[in-house]
């Protein structure tokens, strides 16, 4: 049995016989003794390799059976990291963990779209699975700041690593009225948000009003 690294994506054997008149073939296919036999791909996990040896009687055999272990990625970083409205501060860079953002006062919700270095780790937003890639749910904003974690896992299901976005919404510059009436008289000119300046008459015997 051998264990290899997850980088590790194929491997050869070189088999050596004892009699230089036996013939050797590995999986299947026939490779000179002394010499490596061609590239095998490994996949994530345990790989089979087997090793037949044919004496030269073509009768007598030996199999000799080579497990490799290829372990699962502890890659656990983003390649990419966007939001639906504003710009992270820094620039994003998968070695950087925290950003913040701003938002106009009129963003009331926000999506976050990861995207993950190796396809194989899994990738959450606040909590929800999202799909490496796509955008997650919409998440909502209030005035001030918002802060919500991104956590990638590895393939191992061991290594992870956490990102934290805090999307500050801006306060509402809006100081206008959209109605304004008042309980005697009539405003002139006719009230429109635009217009600060009105006058209005009323008879004698009103002497308040709201």
């Amino acid at each position: 049995t051998v264990i290899v690294a997850n980088n590790v994506t194929t491997i050869t054997l070189t088999p050596t016989a004892t009699d230089p008149t036996s013939t050797i073939r590995v999986n299947g296919t026939a490779v000179p003794s002394g010499t490596a036999s061609a590239s095998i791909p490994l996949i994530v996990g345990p790989n089979l390799i087997t090793v037949l040896v044919t004496a030269q009687d073509g009768l007598t055999t030996d199999t000799y059976l080579v497990t490799v272990n290829r372990s699962q990625s502890s890659t656990a970083t983003l390649s990419n990291l966007a939001l639906s409205s504003g710009t992270l501060t820094p620039a994003f860079n998968g070695a950087i963990t925290a950003y913040t953002a701003g938002v106009t006062n009129a963003t009331t919700s926000i999506t976050v779209t990861p995207t993950t270095t190796d396809p194989t780790a899994s990738v959450t937003v606040n909590g929800n699975l999202v799909i490496s890639g796509t955008p997650s749910g919409a998440i909502p904003v209030v005035i001030g700041p918002n802060t919500g974690t991104v956590v990638v896992t590895a393939q191992d299901g061991v290594t992870s690593s956490v990102y934290t976005v805090t999307v500050n919404r801006a306060a509402s510059s809006i100081a206008t009225l959209d109605n304004l009436a008042i309980s005697s008289g009539t405003l002139v000119p006719t009230f429109t948000s635009g217009t600060t300046s009105y006058t209005t008459t009323v008879d004698n015997i009103v002497t308040s009003i709201t």
